[in-house]
C-alpha cells in the first residue's frame, strides 16, 4: 500500500491496526520495519530507495493522480500483480496511460445521500480580486501574488471565522486552513492568537517531522488545545480528522480543481454527533 506523504504512513498503519491486519512499514526509520510481514504500507520515497524480500502480488497506490515516476517504476517492476489506484480526483493529464480501466465505485453525491459524507454549508466571503494575482510559468496563481493579496485580507479571515463558529456551533470548532505559503500561515496564525485563539501551522518547511506529527496528533484529540491547523502544502491529500467542523480556503487556484476538491473534502468525513460542516471561501475557488 504505498502512499506520497509521511503523515499519510501513520494514518494508513493505523487504520490497518484497526482492522486487526498485520503489517510492517517502508519509511525512513520507522520501529515497524518488518520486511517479511505480507503486508506493508510504504512511503513511496522509502520504496523507491529500499528492497523487500518478495514480490508483491497486490500494489495499491494511494493518490493515484499524482503519477510520481518512481511508483510508475516499481509497478512495471511488477508486471504480474494487481494494481489499484485510489484517488478522488482522477484529472491528471496521462493518467489512462497508468491504468487499465476506471471503476466510479460511488459519487459524491450518493456519498453525501448514504451518510457516509457531509455536505459543508459554504460561504463565499471576501477574497483577493483576480487582477491583484500573478500567473506562474504553469498557468496558475503564483504563490507570492496570492500571499500579498490574501494578507491584506486576514483580518476578515478571522473576523468571519469567529462569526459564523459562534453562529453555527457557538463557539470556536476545529478547523483547517489552506494557505498558499508559509509566510501567509504565519500572518494567519498571528491574527488567530491576537483574537485570543490557538492555531498552529504545519508546512513542508517544518523543523522536523517530529515537530509536525506533535501538532497533528495533538489536533486529533477530541479536547484538543489547538483550535485550527494552518496548512502550507500538507495537508491537502487524504488527511483525516473526522471532528474537524471547518475549513477555510485561503488559497485561489486559477485551474486546479483537484487541489480545490481535495482541500474542501478535508472536512467532509463523518463523525459520531457531526451534523454539519462549514466551508469559508476566502480565495474565491467556489
Amino acid at each position: 500500500f504505498i502512499v506520497d506523504r509521511v503523515a499519510l504512513v501513520d494514518q494508513t498503519s493505523d487504520v490497518f491496526d484497526e482492522y486487526g491486519i498485520r503489517h510492517g512499514i517502508v519509511q525512513g526509520i520507522n520501529d515497524r520495519w518488518m520486511p517479511h510481514e505480507h503486508v506493508q504500507v510504504c512511503s513511496a520515497q522509502t520504496l523507491a530507495r529500499r528492497a523487500l524480500p518478495r514480490s508483491p502480488s497486490l500494489i495499491v497506490v494511494d493518490e493515484a493522480h499524482c503519477r510520481y515516476k518512481t511508483t510508475l517504476d516499481y509497478m512495471a517492476r511488477h508486471p504480474d500483480a494487481v494494481k489499484i489506484g485510489l484517488t478522488a480526483t482522477p484529472f491528471t493529464p496521462g493518467m489512462a496511460s497508468d491504468w487499465d480501466a476506471m471503476v466510479n465505485v460511488r459519487s459524491t453525491r450518493l456519498l453525501i445521500g448514504d451518510g457516509h459524507l457531509v455536505e459543508p454549508t459554504i460561504y463565499v466571503a471576501k477574497s483577493p480580486e483576480d487582477a491583484e494575482l500573478g500567473v506562474n510559468s504553469y498557468g496558475e496563481f503564483s504563490d507570492e501574488s496570492a500571499t500579498t493579496a490574501g494578507i491584506r485580507i486576514i483580518g476578515d479571515v478571522v473576523q468571519e471565522w469567529t462569526r459564523k463558529t459562534v453562529e453555527h456551533f457557538g463557539g470556536p470548532v476545529k478547523t483547517i486552513v489552506f494557505s498558499p505559503t508559509v509566510e501567509h500561515g504565519r500572518e494567519l496564525c498571528a491574527a488567530f492568537g491576537a483574537a485570543g485563539f490557538n492555531f498552529q501551522q504545519v508546512s513542508y518547511m517544518d523543523r522536523s517531522d517530529a515537530e509536525r506529527k506533535e501538532k497533528i496528533e495533538e489536533f486529533r484529540r477530541p479536547d484538543s488545545m489547538i483550535h485550527g491547523l494552518v496548512s502550507c502544502g500538507v495537508l491537502t491529500k487524504g488527511f483525516d480528522v473526522p471532528d474537524t467542523l471547518v475549513g477555510i480556503s485561503c488559497r485561489p487556484y486559477r485551474k486546479s480543481l483537484s487541489s480545490h476538491m481535495q482541500e474542501i473534502g478535508r472536512i467532509m468525513r463523518p463523525y459520531p454527533g457531526k451534523s454539519k460542516a462549514l466551508w469559508l471561501d476566502h480565495a474565491g475557488n467556489i
